[in-house]
């Protein structure tokens, strides 16, 4: 953090929420016993709330986040509120894109309303099924299950159609960011081709036209490859300018904004150091 204008752990401190816990534990290294606490009453809040089908009211959105909560406060696949929630998302995925099978598809019509109100987490508002599947995907990479046929068959599917131009800002960036990251495709063409799309739209200034900033910044920390390196370097200055005074980034939800920076920082941090 030697870079930034003001050190955020102040700010992160201050976070009683499961992003507040995961920064103070895999960024700052300082999770205390007041955190335990917290992390068990923010669990039982979730697991409450969970319906007996395993979702969250039925709804994707909800679903995909509380499992994202679950995973931030440091619960695995063997807890029963994630095995319950992820078994949903398997059940959801019947959908077909244009002939392409592998697509999770919620039957719930409030949906797409919900995503384009929300701004949470690491996935944004593009065409309806891109962002339900590439979160999905995305979830059961964070729990460990890249190797499930059903999430292998999404992947594949996309690596069969998908390019940059294909649909607009959001839906590029959201499969983009589950290409990286999925070893099915992460040293892929389309991982490649899309990096160069996203490198003729970065100014001088670091920023990417039409893009949202720190989702892009967060995504190419996902991946080694040197053309996401150097788009991310180039990006640092802007990461400092923009902070805000009490260390925090973002307007509307600045959470959001704080994890997608530290989070990237340290994954960054940590290639480096496999460098050397």
């Amino acid at each position: 953090m030697k870079r930034l204008q003001v050190n955020p752990i102040r700010y992160v401190e201050s976070l009683e929420s499961p992003i507040g816990i995961y920064l103070r534990r895999e960024v700052f290294k300082k999770e205390n016993a007041a955190d335990e606490t917290l992390r068990k009453e923010l669990y039982e809040k979730i697991a409450s709330s969970q319906s007996a089908d395993g979702s969250w009211t039925q709804l994707f959105m909800y679903t995909a986040n509380n499992l994202w909560n679950l995973c931030l406060l440091g619960y695995n696949a063997d807890d029963v509120s994630v095995k319950k929630g992820l078994k949903w998302l398997l059940a959801i995925q019947r959908g077909q894109y244009r002939g392409y099978p592998g697509f999770f598809v919620s039957p719930n019509r409030r949906e797409t309303s919900i995503m384009r109100s929300t701004h949470y987490g690491e996935f944004g508002p593009g065409c309806t099924v891109f962002f339900q599947t590439t979160y999905a995907v995305h979830l059961f990479h964070l729990f460990g299950f890249d190797d499930n046929r059903q999430v292998r068959r999404a992947v594949k599917s996309y690596l069969q159609f998908w390019t940059p131009k294909w649909c607009g800002a959001w839906c590029t960036l959201n499969v983009l960011r589950m290409l990286i990251e999925h070893p099915l495709s992460a040293e892929s063409q389309q991982v490649q081709t899309g990096l160069k799309y996203l490198a003729k739209r970065q100014s001088k200034r670091g920023a990417w036209k039409g893009f949202p900033f720190y989702h892009t910044f967060h995504a190419l920390s996902k991946t080694s490859h040197a053309l996401a390196k150097r788009q991310f370097e180039k990006a640092f200055p802007l990461i400092a300018k923009r902070q805000n005074k009490d260390g925090s980034w973002g307007r509307k939800e600045r959470q959001t904004a704080v994890f997608l920076v530290l989070d990237a920082l340290k994954h960054a941090q940590a290639r480096s150091h496999k460098c050397q």
